[in-house]
């Protein structure tokens, strides 16, 4: 079986249970850290490493979670995945110099 790794850029927003969202956002994380994904953390969304089969699981895994807890969750996922090169978070951080 053929591994493909993807990154992939999620964001899980619950709507109707006031403004703050972080003890959802933590929910969320704690899937992504069971199905063994590399995270980075942003202010408006997270990022996420790993096969592509693990993220569509997690993803779909952290949506129904979120939504025990509200009644109207909206998700997005957004996925990038190359054959030409690796794909990698830290790949794509050092092509714009955000880290050394």
């Amino acid at each position: 079986m053929v591994i493909i790794m993807v990154v992939a850029e999620v964001s899980i927003i619950p709507l109707s249970n006031g403004p703050s969202v972080s003890k959802y956002v933590k929910k969320a994380i704690s899937i992504f850290k069971k199905h063994n994904l590399k995270i980075n953390y942003g202010a408006m969304s997270t990022t996420i490493e790993g096969d592509l089969n693990e993220v569509l699981e997690a993803f779909k895994e952290a949506h129904n979670e979120v939504l025990k807890d509200t009644t109207r969750v909206v998700s997005s996922l957004k996925i990038d995945e190359r054959k030409d090169k690796d794909n990698t978070i830290e790949r794509k951080l050092k092509s714009i110099n955000a880290i050394e």
